[in-house]
Parts: structure tokens; sequence; C-alpha cells
């Protein structure tokens, strides 16, 4: 594996020590450089968002958030034609979502950060880490392989 996509899911796992399974290897792998953690820009955003409301302990300022996710992750910004896949992902995500097995999985739906890290995950053609459950089944539908 040489990159891994990184969902905000497990950003914030990683703050409460609650990555599951397999990614607390590969994660301790981006940690050491062996593999790269690459980000969308939207869960860049999205853990600032978490870091504001004074959801991540640690931290003391918006400097010291910005240089963790820039010093452990690629932050990739995305085109309009990267927004157009995900907007078509979302789409066709929550259409699965709601045909699921799991009766828990049918009222969910995925979110714009969650479809622009599929889509991510489709273009560069890497796996994802995420514990998220609603995200985690799109994107293996999708043909993406999950770590969690």
């Amino acid at each position: 594996m040489e990159e891994v996509v990184i969902d905000t899911y497990a950003l914030m796992a990683i703050v409460y020590d609650e990555v599951g399974g397999d990614a607390r290897e590969v994660l301790m792998r981006v940690r050491s450089g062996e593999v790269r953690g690459i980000i969308p820009a939207t869960v860049a955003y999205e853990y600032i968002v978490h870091w504001l409301r004074g959801k991540i302990p640690g931290l003391q300022s918006l400097d010291e958030v910005v240089t963790y996710l820039r010093s452990y992750f690629k932050i990739v910004d995305l085109t309009t034609s990267d927004f157009i896949e995900a907007a078509k992902i979302k789409a066709e995500g929550d259409d699965v979502l709601r045909s699921a097995e799991d009766k828990e999985l049918r009222s969910r739906r995925l979110s714009m950060v969650d479809s622009t890290v599929i889509a991510l995950a489709l273009r560069r053609k890497a796996p994802l880490i995420t514990g998220d459950k609603d995200l985690a089944y799109v994107a293996k539908v999708k043909g993406v392989k999950v770590v969690w």
C-alpha cells in the first residue's frame, strides 16, 4: 500500500484512541511516512469545524490544527470534475443506502464530505480508512477497499 485516503471519522477516532481493526497499523505507517495519508480538502475543512466546536482536545490553536493536518497528511484540492463525480456518488450512494439489508443504513445518507472521500479514493485507486458505516458500505459497493 503506497497511499490511503483517510476520512474525518478516522481522524476523530485517532484523537479519542478509538481506531479499529487494521486501521491502527496503517495509520502508524502513515505517521512514520511509509504510507502516504491523503485527505480531500473537504475532510480538512470538517476536521477544523470539529476543532472550532471544541471536539478535538490537545490542539491549542488553529495554527496547530493546520500544522498537524499538513505534517501528517497530503491535503488534496478538489476540482470541479471531482465534485461532479462526488455528486454522482452521493445520488447513487443514497439509493444504495435506502435499499441496504441493514435497517440502520436505510435511514442514512452520504454527506458531501463522504462522497468526496469516495470520489478521491476511486480517482487515486487507493484504499480508504473509515469507521463510518454508511460511508464504508457505499465505498465497498463502489469497489473501494475499506480498512477498519
